[in-house]
């Protein structure tokens, strides 16, 4: 009985996490966007290049105008993961979203940064070949967070 006892109790906190990390955002950019909206409320009206705000999980819709006049829409979805074993709570989350002039992109100091294409046109450069998809996705790992992001040009 004694045993059984033991085993529960060791059962039970291996598997008890303890609460996801907190997450942060922030926006970056080399020439400053002519306009920046993002409906999540963690963000505030007036946006500083490469300042971090801690920001709640959920789905969000951003778009911009980059210094060159392109304008370019987002959403993105901000999802924790659980916590560590025996009630350990979670590593905080560091994302940063660098604004270009084609396009928005995550960026992390090492990660190799790489993305799916939604298929719908490309850019391309003088000899024709592809610079980046005109619509597209990405996704990073984060301590216990999971960044998902869609983008596209804005129709005018």
């Amino acid at each position: 009985m004694k045993y059984a006892s033991v085993v529960l109790i060791v059962v039970l906190l291996v598997g008890c996490t303890g609460a996801p990390g907190e997450a942060f955002l922030a926006y970056s950019w080399v020439t400053a966007p002519l306009s920046l909206y993002d409906e999540n409320p963690a963000v505030p009206a007036t946006v500083s290049n490469g300042e971090y705000v801690e920001s709640d999980e959920g789905s969000y819709y951003m778009e911009y105008t980059a210094w060159d006049g392109s304008g370019w829409w987002m959403t993105y979805t901000i999802t924790a993961q659980p916590g560590e074993p025996m009630f350990q709570d979670g590593a905080d989350a560091y994302f940063e979203i660098s604004l270009y002039s084609f396009g928005p992109s995550f960026y992390e100091w090492s990660y190799p940064r790489g993305f799916a294409t939604g298929g719908e046109g490309e850019e391309s450069g003088a000899d024709g070949e592809a610079l980046r998809p005109a619509r597209g996705s990405e996704r990073m790992v984060s301590g216990d967070f999971v960044l998902e992001m869609e983008y596209g040009p804005v129709k005018e």
